[in-house]
Order: C-alpha cells, then structure tokens, then sequence
C-alpha cells in the first residue's frame, strides 16, 4: 500500500468510529467484506496513534481553528485534521508538509467545496507555528 493509501484506509475507519459502536477488528472485517478495503500494521497504527491522541490532537486544532470549536467541525473534516495533526507530531517518518497535502488532498476527495481551504488554513498556521520558527523549516 502507499502512503496515500494507508492514510486513506485510516481515515475511513476513523470516520465511521465517529457514528457507531463497532469495535475496530469488527468495523475493519466489515470495511474488507463489503468495501475490500484493506489494512496492514501501518493503518493500524495511524488509527491507534489518533485515537490513543485525541484529546491532545483536539487541543492542538482548536488553538489554530479560529472560526470554529472543535465540536462544531464538521466530522469528517476533523477525521482528516486529526490524522495530519497527528502524524506532523508524532511520525517522524512523515514530513509535515507532506502531512498537510495529503490532508488537502483527502478533503477534496471527501469533503465540501470550503473544506479545502478551512483544513489547508488551519494546518498552514499549525505549520508556521511550529516548524518555522526561528528561520527553521522541516520539510
């Protein structure tokens, strides 16, 4: 799988954990019987990672969403902020930059016709924040 991919996988697990009660080795047999999505270790650890982090992922996009709190981001949009908040803080395999396309892309796939610039506003701040500071850039 590719990266793309595997951020993909997590996402739509980490969307649909939103909306019910399934476990995830259930809600993940469901998504591969009916949808064939599939999974390895490296989706598993993007979803582990997000849920493991939530509160602090949370914390971290409402310091930088300033039109919206975070209950009121719609839930797709927060699925996607999550993971790129997530794997620009703890994946140091993950370049930030990339983190943030791959948010972007995600969202014009699954999200509204704003969600594009609200999620490339917020992880854009989130970006000069913490990793331009001092003249620094991790790309």
């Amino acid at each position: 799988m590719t990266r793309s991919e595997i951020r993909e996988c997590a996402f739509i697990i980490l969307f649909q954990m939103e909306f019910n009660d399934y476990d995830l080795p259930e809600l993940i047999e469901v998504n591969e019987e009916s949808f064939g999505i599939e999974t390895d270790n490296a989706v598993f650890s993007i979803i582990n990672g997000v849920r493991e982090n939530k509160d602090k992922l949370d914390a971290a996009i409402a310091e930088y969403s300033k039109t919206r709190s975070v209950g009121r981001i719609a839930k797709i949009n927060i699925t996607i902020l999550r993971i790129a908040v997530y794997e620009m803080l703890y994946c140091d395999n993950v370049p930030p930059k990339a983190a943030i396309n791959e948010a972007i892309e995600l969202s014009k796939k699954y999200g509204g016709e704003n969600d594009k610039g609200f999620i490339s506003g917020l992880l854009g701040s989130f970006y000069r924040e913490n990793y331009e500071k001092d003249g620094k850039q991790n790309e």
